[in-house]
């Protein structure tokens, strides 16, 4: 049993101002903030400490094993690495604490709402929201690799994977004005079929994630990772920005030999494709008489056919580096009867 396993927590705190424009119109303006600490991760245990790198190459030369012949396993090599020798418990290869309590994440956030509540046939609710998430962790159980360097989680700490500083949601039902009771065709037939349709849709505007770059690791200690190299800014503009060169990789290279290299865990300035989605649905009640009712629904996830691209590749040594290849959420449409009784 571990007596440091501690459970994470989260602060919350908030202030937030609403007015009344109309009778059923409110807006709010709103700070969000919250503090996660003590998050949970599988973090190495034995990890070499960077203050080594200085060795160099005297990482890889064999000195005398001081458990030969005494354990099984590195008893069995009169030899090992020097590295070896340098771990924490040099008697195994790797010891991993399972949920160790060290991730730690700030988010702060802006939102503006406007809210309509239902009047002549509308509902309307959109959302702003400008915001930054800080962490040094992925997100829940991430692997020991996921730090660059075990032993100082301060090198791990960068905008997060998940951040999107900019989020635009609106969420929406509209009476069509047609049919009995309304201000078009309220009488005769054409009523009857054109009446008591209603227009749902929920839109969606992102900013992209944060790339995050790897390299190859030739630090040549056992448990250490390495960023890449930054040599220069990367960010491309706009009008000079495709699928095939989303980025400038000619501003990263492979770290060199013993050192952790000089970039990040993410870019805050290099981010992939965001977001553009419209989801709209399209149903109809028809009351067959007081008990039957049937419901015909008419549904468009990304009803405009928008490309959604997925991250650009970010390893320095592929052939694909800077480009984008992958990408997902074509139009789906799907019809629906309900009938309840």
């Amino acid at each position: 049993m571990f007596r440091d396993w501690v459970t994470p927590y989260n602060q919350q705190w908030n202030l937030n101002i609403q007015r009344s424009l109309t009778r059923n119109t409110i807006v709010e303006v709103a700070y969000v903030g919250s503090r996660g600490q003590r998050i949970w991760v599988n973090r190495s245990r034995n990890a070499v400490s960077a203050d080594f790198l200085s060795l160099g190459t005297a990482l890889n030369d064999l000195v005398p094993n001081p458990f030969f012949g005494k354990i099984p396993g590195f008893g069995a090599s009169a030899n090992v690495r020097r590295s070896q020798l340098l771990k924490p418990f040099p008697h195994y290869d790797g010891v991993t604490r399972f949920r160790d309590p060290v991730g730690d994440s700030t988010y702060h956030g802006m939102t503006l709402r406007l809210d309509k509540q239902f009047g002549q046939g509308l509902m309307f609710q959109a959302s702003y929201t400008f915001s930054k998430l800080i962490d040094n962790v992925q997100e829940r159980f991430g692997a020991g690799t996921s730090f660059i360097d075990p032993n100082n989680l301060r090198l791990s700490r960068s905008i997060s994977e998940d951040d999107r500083p900019q989020l635009l949601v609106a969420n929406y039902i509209y009476a069509l004005p047609f049919g009995p009771g309304q201000k078009w065709m309220a009488n005769g037939r054409a009523a009857s079929w054109l009446g008591s349709w209603e227009v749902s849709g929920i839109t969606s505007f992102a900013s992209g994630r944060p790339l995050a770059i790897s390299g190859p690791n030739n630090t040549q200690l056992p448990g250490v990772s390495a960023y890449a190299q930054r040599l220069k800014a990367a960010q491309l503009p706009e009008n000079e920005q495709t699928l095939d060169r989303w980025f400038d990789t000619t501003a990263f290279a492979p770290a060199p030999a013993f050192s952790l290299g000089t970039d990040s865990r993410t870019q805050p300035d290099l981010r992939g494709p965001g977001i553009a989605t419209w989801d709209i649905g399209l149903h109809r009640n028809q009351r067959i008489n007081e008990r039957v009712n049937i419901q015909f629904r008419a549904e468009f996830q990304n009803a405009f056919n928008m490309p959604q691209f997925a991250q650009p590749n970010t390893s320095v040594t592929s052939t694909d580096f800077g480009r984008i290849t992958t990408g997902g959420s074509p139009r789906v449409i799907q019809f629906g009867l309900r009938i309840s009784y």
